[in-house]
């Protein structure tokens, strides 16, 4: 009799490629390597996060101004940055105007990096001194931020009827409804908008109150937003950025789909 053969061995399989994760920092790179132990800090940036801060980028730059001038809490530079980085592509263009600004940071950014806008607009019932500091630092580094920038002390309520339409529309942690109020002012000049809300007051969510019993506020507003902006026209989409910085890091940005289809605007 003949013997049994070994059978012979199974030939593996190709595995199917892993998708590549995206970089968690998308715009202070520099922590995918070294991960922060200071992002969601609310001590002022200062000459302790210079070590941070050593490249020769125009990030990097502006971080190093804004610790000397001893600007704004280390929480918002990662917080603007990060927001930024992830809006700026969809938002960009000639006017943009940031709402509930604060400090303004976010606003200069895009007057810093963005070589299409022409003016940016701050708005804010009350023009805080962390904004000279920021504008400072960001002039150190980029002197055509001083003809770019404008602060206006007004109520947000009253932002569209000064704004010019077509004007791009950002705000950051906008507390509670000011949020909405944001969409309602792009919806109103009929422009790009990003949001990253903050403080979800469920008794005035408008989503059905199923959604909000079984996803919670925060979730049960933001969908509730979206309908609200598909409805007006506008293709949506969501990001985040890392919860390190903040648990409230959801990231909303919407705009104007050419007769309704789905097209997003150019990178270039």
């Amino acid at each position: 009799m003949f013997g049994r053969r070994n059978p012979a061995p199974a030939i593996p399989r190709p595995r199917p490629s892993q998708p590549v994760a995206p970089p968690i920092y998308k715009s202070l790179r520099q922590f995918n390597r070294v991960p922060p132990t200071c992002a969601g800090a609310r001590s002022t940036l200062d000459e302790r996060s210079l070590g941070h801060f050593t490249g020769d980028t125009l990030i990097d730059r502006l971080a190093r101004a804004l610790a000397r001038e001893r600007a704004l809490p280390v929480k918002e530079l990662f917080e603007s940055c990060e927001f930024f980085e992830r809006v700026r592509r969809r938002v960009r263009g000639p006017l943009v105007a940031d709402l509930c600004a604060g400090h303004g940071l976010t606003g200069v950014l895009f007057a810093l990096f963005e070589r299409r806008v022409e003016r940016v607009v701050l708005v804010d019932r009350r023009r805080p001194p962390s904004f000279d500091r920021v504008l400072r630092a960001a002039q150190s580094v980029g002197p055509w931020v001083a003809d770019k920038v404008v602060y206006r002390e007004q109520r947000l309520r009253d932002a569209a009827d000064s704004l010019e339409p077509g004007t791009s529309v950002v705000a950051v942690h906008a507390c509670g409804l000011r949020t909405d109020i944001a969409i309602d002012v792009a919806l109103a000049l009929t422009s790009a908008v990003g949001v990253m809300p903050c403080c979800y007051p469920a008794a005035r969510c408008t989503a059905p109150p199923t959604l909000v019993d079984r996803l919670g506020a925060p979730l049960a507003f933001d969908i509730d937003r979206t309908y609200r902006l598909e409805r007006a026209g506008y293709r949506i989409r969501w990001d985040a950025i890392p919860e390190d910085i903040t648990p409230m890091g959801r990231v909303l940005v919407a705009w104007p789909a050419p007769n309704g289809k789905d097209v997003e605007p150019s990178a270039g």
